[in-house]
């Protein structure tokens, strides 16, 4: 990745943005009410947005200071963030779903656990929300504490358990890591968790701090087959990667990957313990299994869709 030197202080907030008009305007706000002293850059890629997305950020953010507005042919959501993540040049980048809601202290609290620690990334907790009723927001710092988790990787194995609007990372050990990986071209925080797992600690803040609206268009939680492939291949990709993976890890991600597929099998093909699913299933048990990442590539076929044309993606 062609990035940036990010040796100045302060915060690159990165938006990648595809088809969000409904909800933009007031992501942009929430964004611009970031509370705190310190500096910022607002970096935005429009990522072939066929609606008012696009009108919607210059429109808004033309008196910004330090605004760079990007506009590509569409890359997907790992391609567009990874497009912002080379452009930025403060020492820690807070990325932001352009449907999602931050609270007014996200940043600066965030800010403060990677300060106070040596976590590559710090994330904090998410609601979601309907869109016919705005959240209301603290009006004070609210009260929260941190937890460190000083061997992440298997923790990111079992579950993708934040989205990108929860975290904030340090910018030259992301870029160092080549961001998301863009084989997968959503769910993009799976894979850019895993490569960043793999190199340090994460800081857990516990505290609301980004909102999410429920229904928004294209939103990953009503595609949950697309979703559960996408994580499935980032994981083979990842032990592909990086075969120094312990093989004890190796094993757990063959597992979860696994059983995700048989439970998947069983109530959406109606599979019984003579399926190749539950095979794959007991297999993953075993202590030697064979190449581990090819058959957690075996596992994401259960989740096709005939139907659809999200190959791998």
């Amino acid at each position: 990745m062609a990035e940036r030197d990010a040796t100045e202080g302060g915060v690159s907030f990165v938006v990648p943005v595809f088809n969000k008009a409904a909800y933009l305007s007031e992501t942009l706000r929430s964004i611009a009410g970031q509370r705190g002293a310190f500096e910022r850059e607002f970096i935005f890629v429009d990522d072939g947005s066929s609606d008012a997305s696009l009108a919607i950020i210059e429109a808004q953010t033309k008196d910004w200071p330090n605004v760079t507005i990007v506009s590509q042919e569409n890359r997907g959501s790992a391609g567009a963030t990874n497009r912002g993540l080379a452009l930025a040049s403060r020492a820690y980048v807070k990325f932001v779903d352009a449907d999602d809601l931050l609270s007014p202290f996200a940043t600066e609290a965030l800010l403060r656990a990677l300060d106070e620690t040596a976590a590559v990334l710090a994330y904090g907790d998410l609601v979601a929300y309907r869109a016919d009723k705005r959240p209301a927001f603290d009006t004070e710092p609210p009260p929260y504490r941190t937890s460190m988790n000083t061997a992440p990787l298997k923790s990111v194995l079992r579950t993708s358990y934040f989205n990108p609007t929860q975290i904030m990372v340090r910018t030259k050990e992301a870029q160092a890591v080549g961001g998301c990986d863009e084989r997968i071209v959503h769910s993009q925080e799976y894979g850019f968790a895993l490569r960043l797992a793999r190199i340090g600690t994460f800081c857990h803040v516990h505290a609301m701090f980004a909102w999410q609206p429920v229904g928004a268009p294209g939103q990953l939680s009503s595609q949950p087959a697309r979703q559960l492939k996408r994580v499935t291949l980032a994981a083979a990709h990842f032990l592909r990667d990086f075969p120094e993976t312990p093989a004890s890890l190796q094993r757990y991600a063959h597992r979860r990957a696994a059983g995700r597929a048989w439970k998947w099998a069983r109530r959406h093909r109606k599979a019984g313990i003579g399926s190749r699913w539950f095979w794959r299933f007991a297999l993953s048990r075993l202590a030697v299994a064979g190449d581990r990442a090819r058959e957690i590539e075996r596992c994401a076929t259960v989740f096709d869709d005939p139907d659809s044309d999200d190959r791998g993606s």
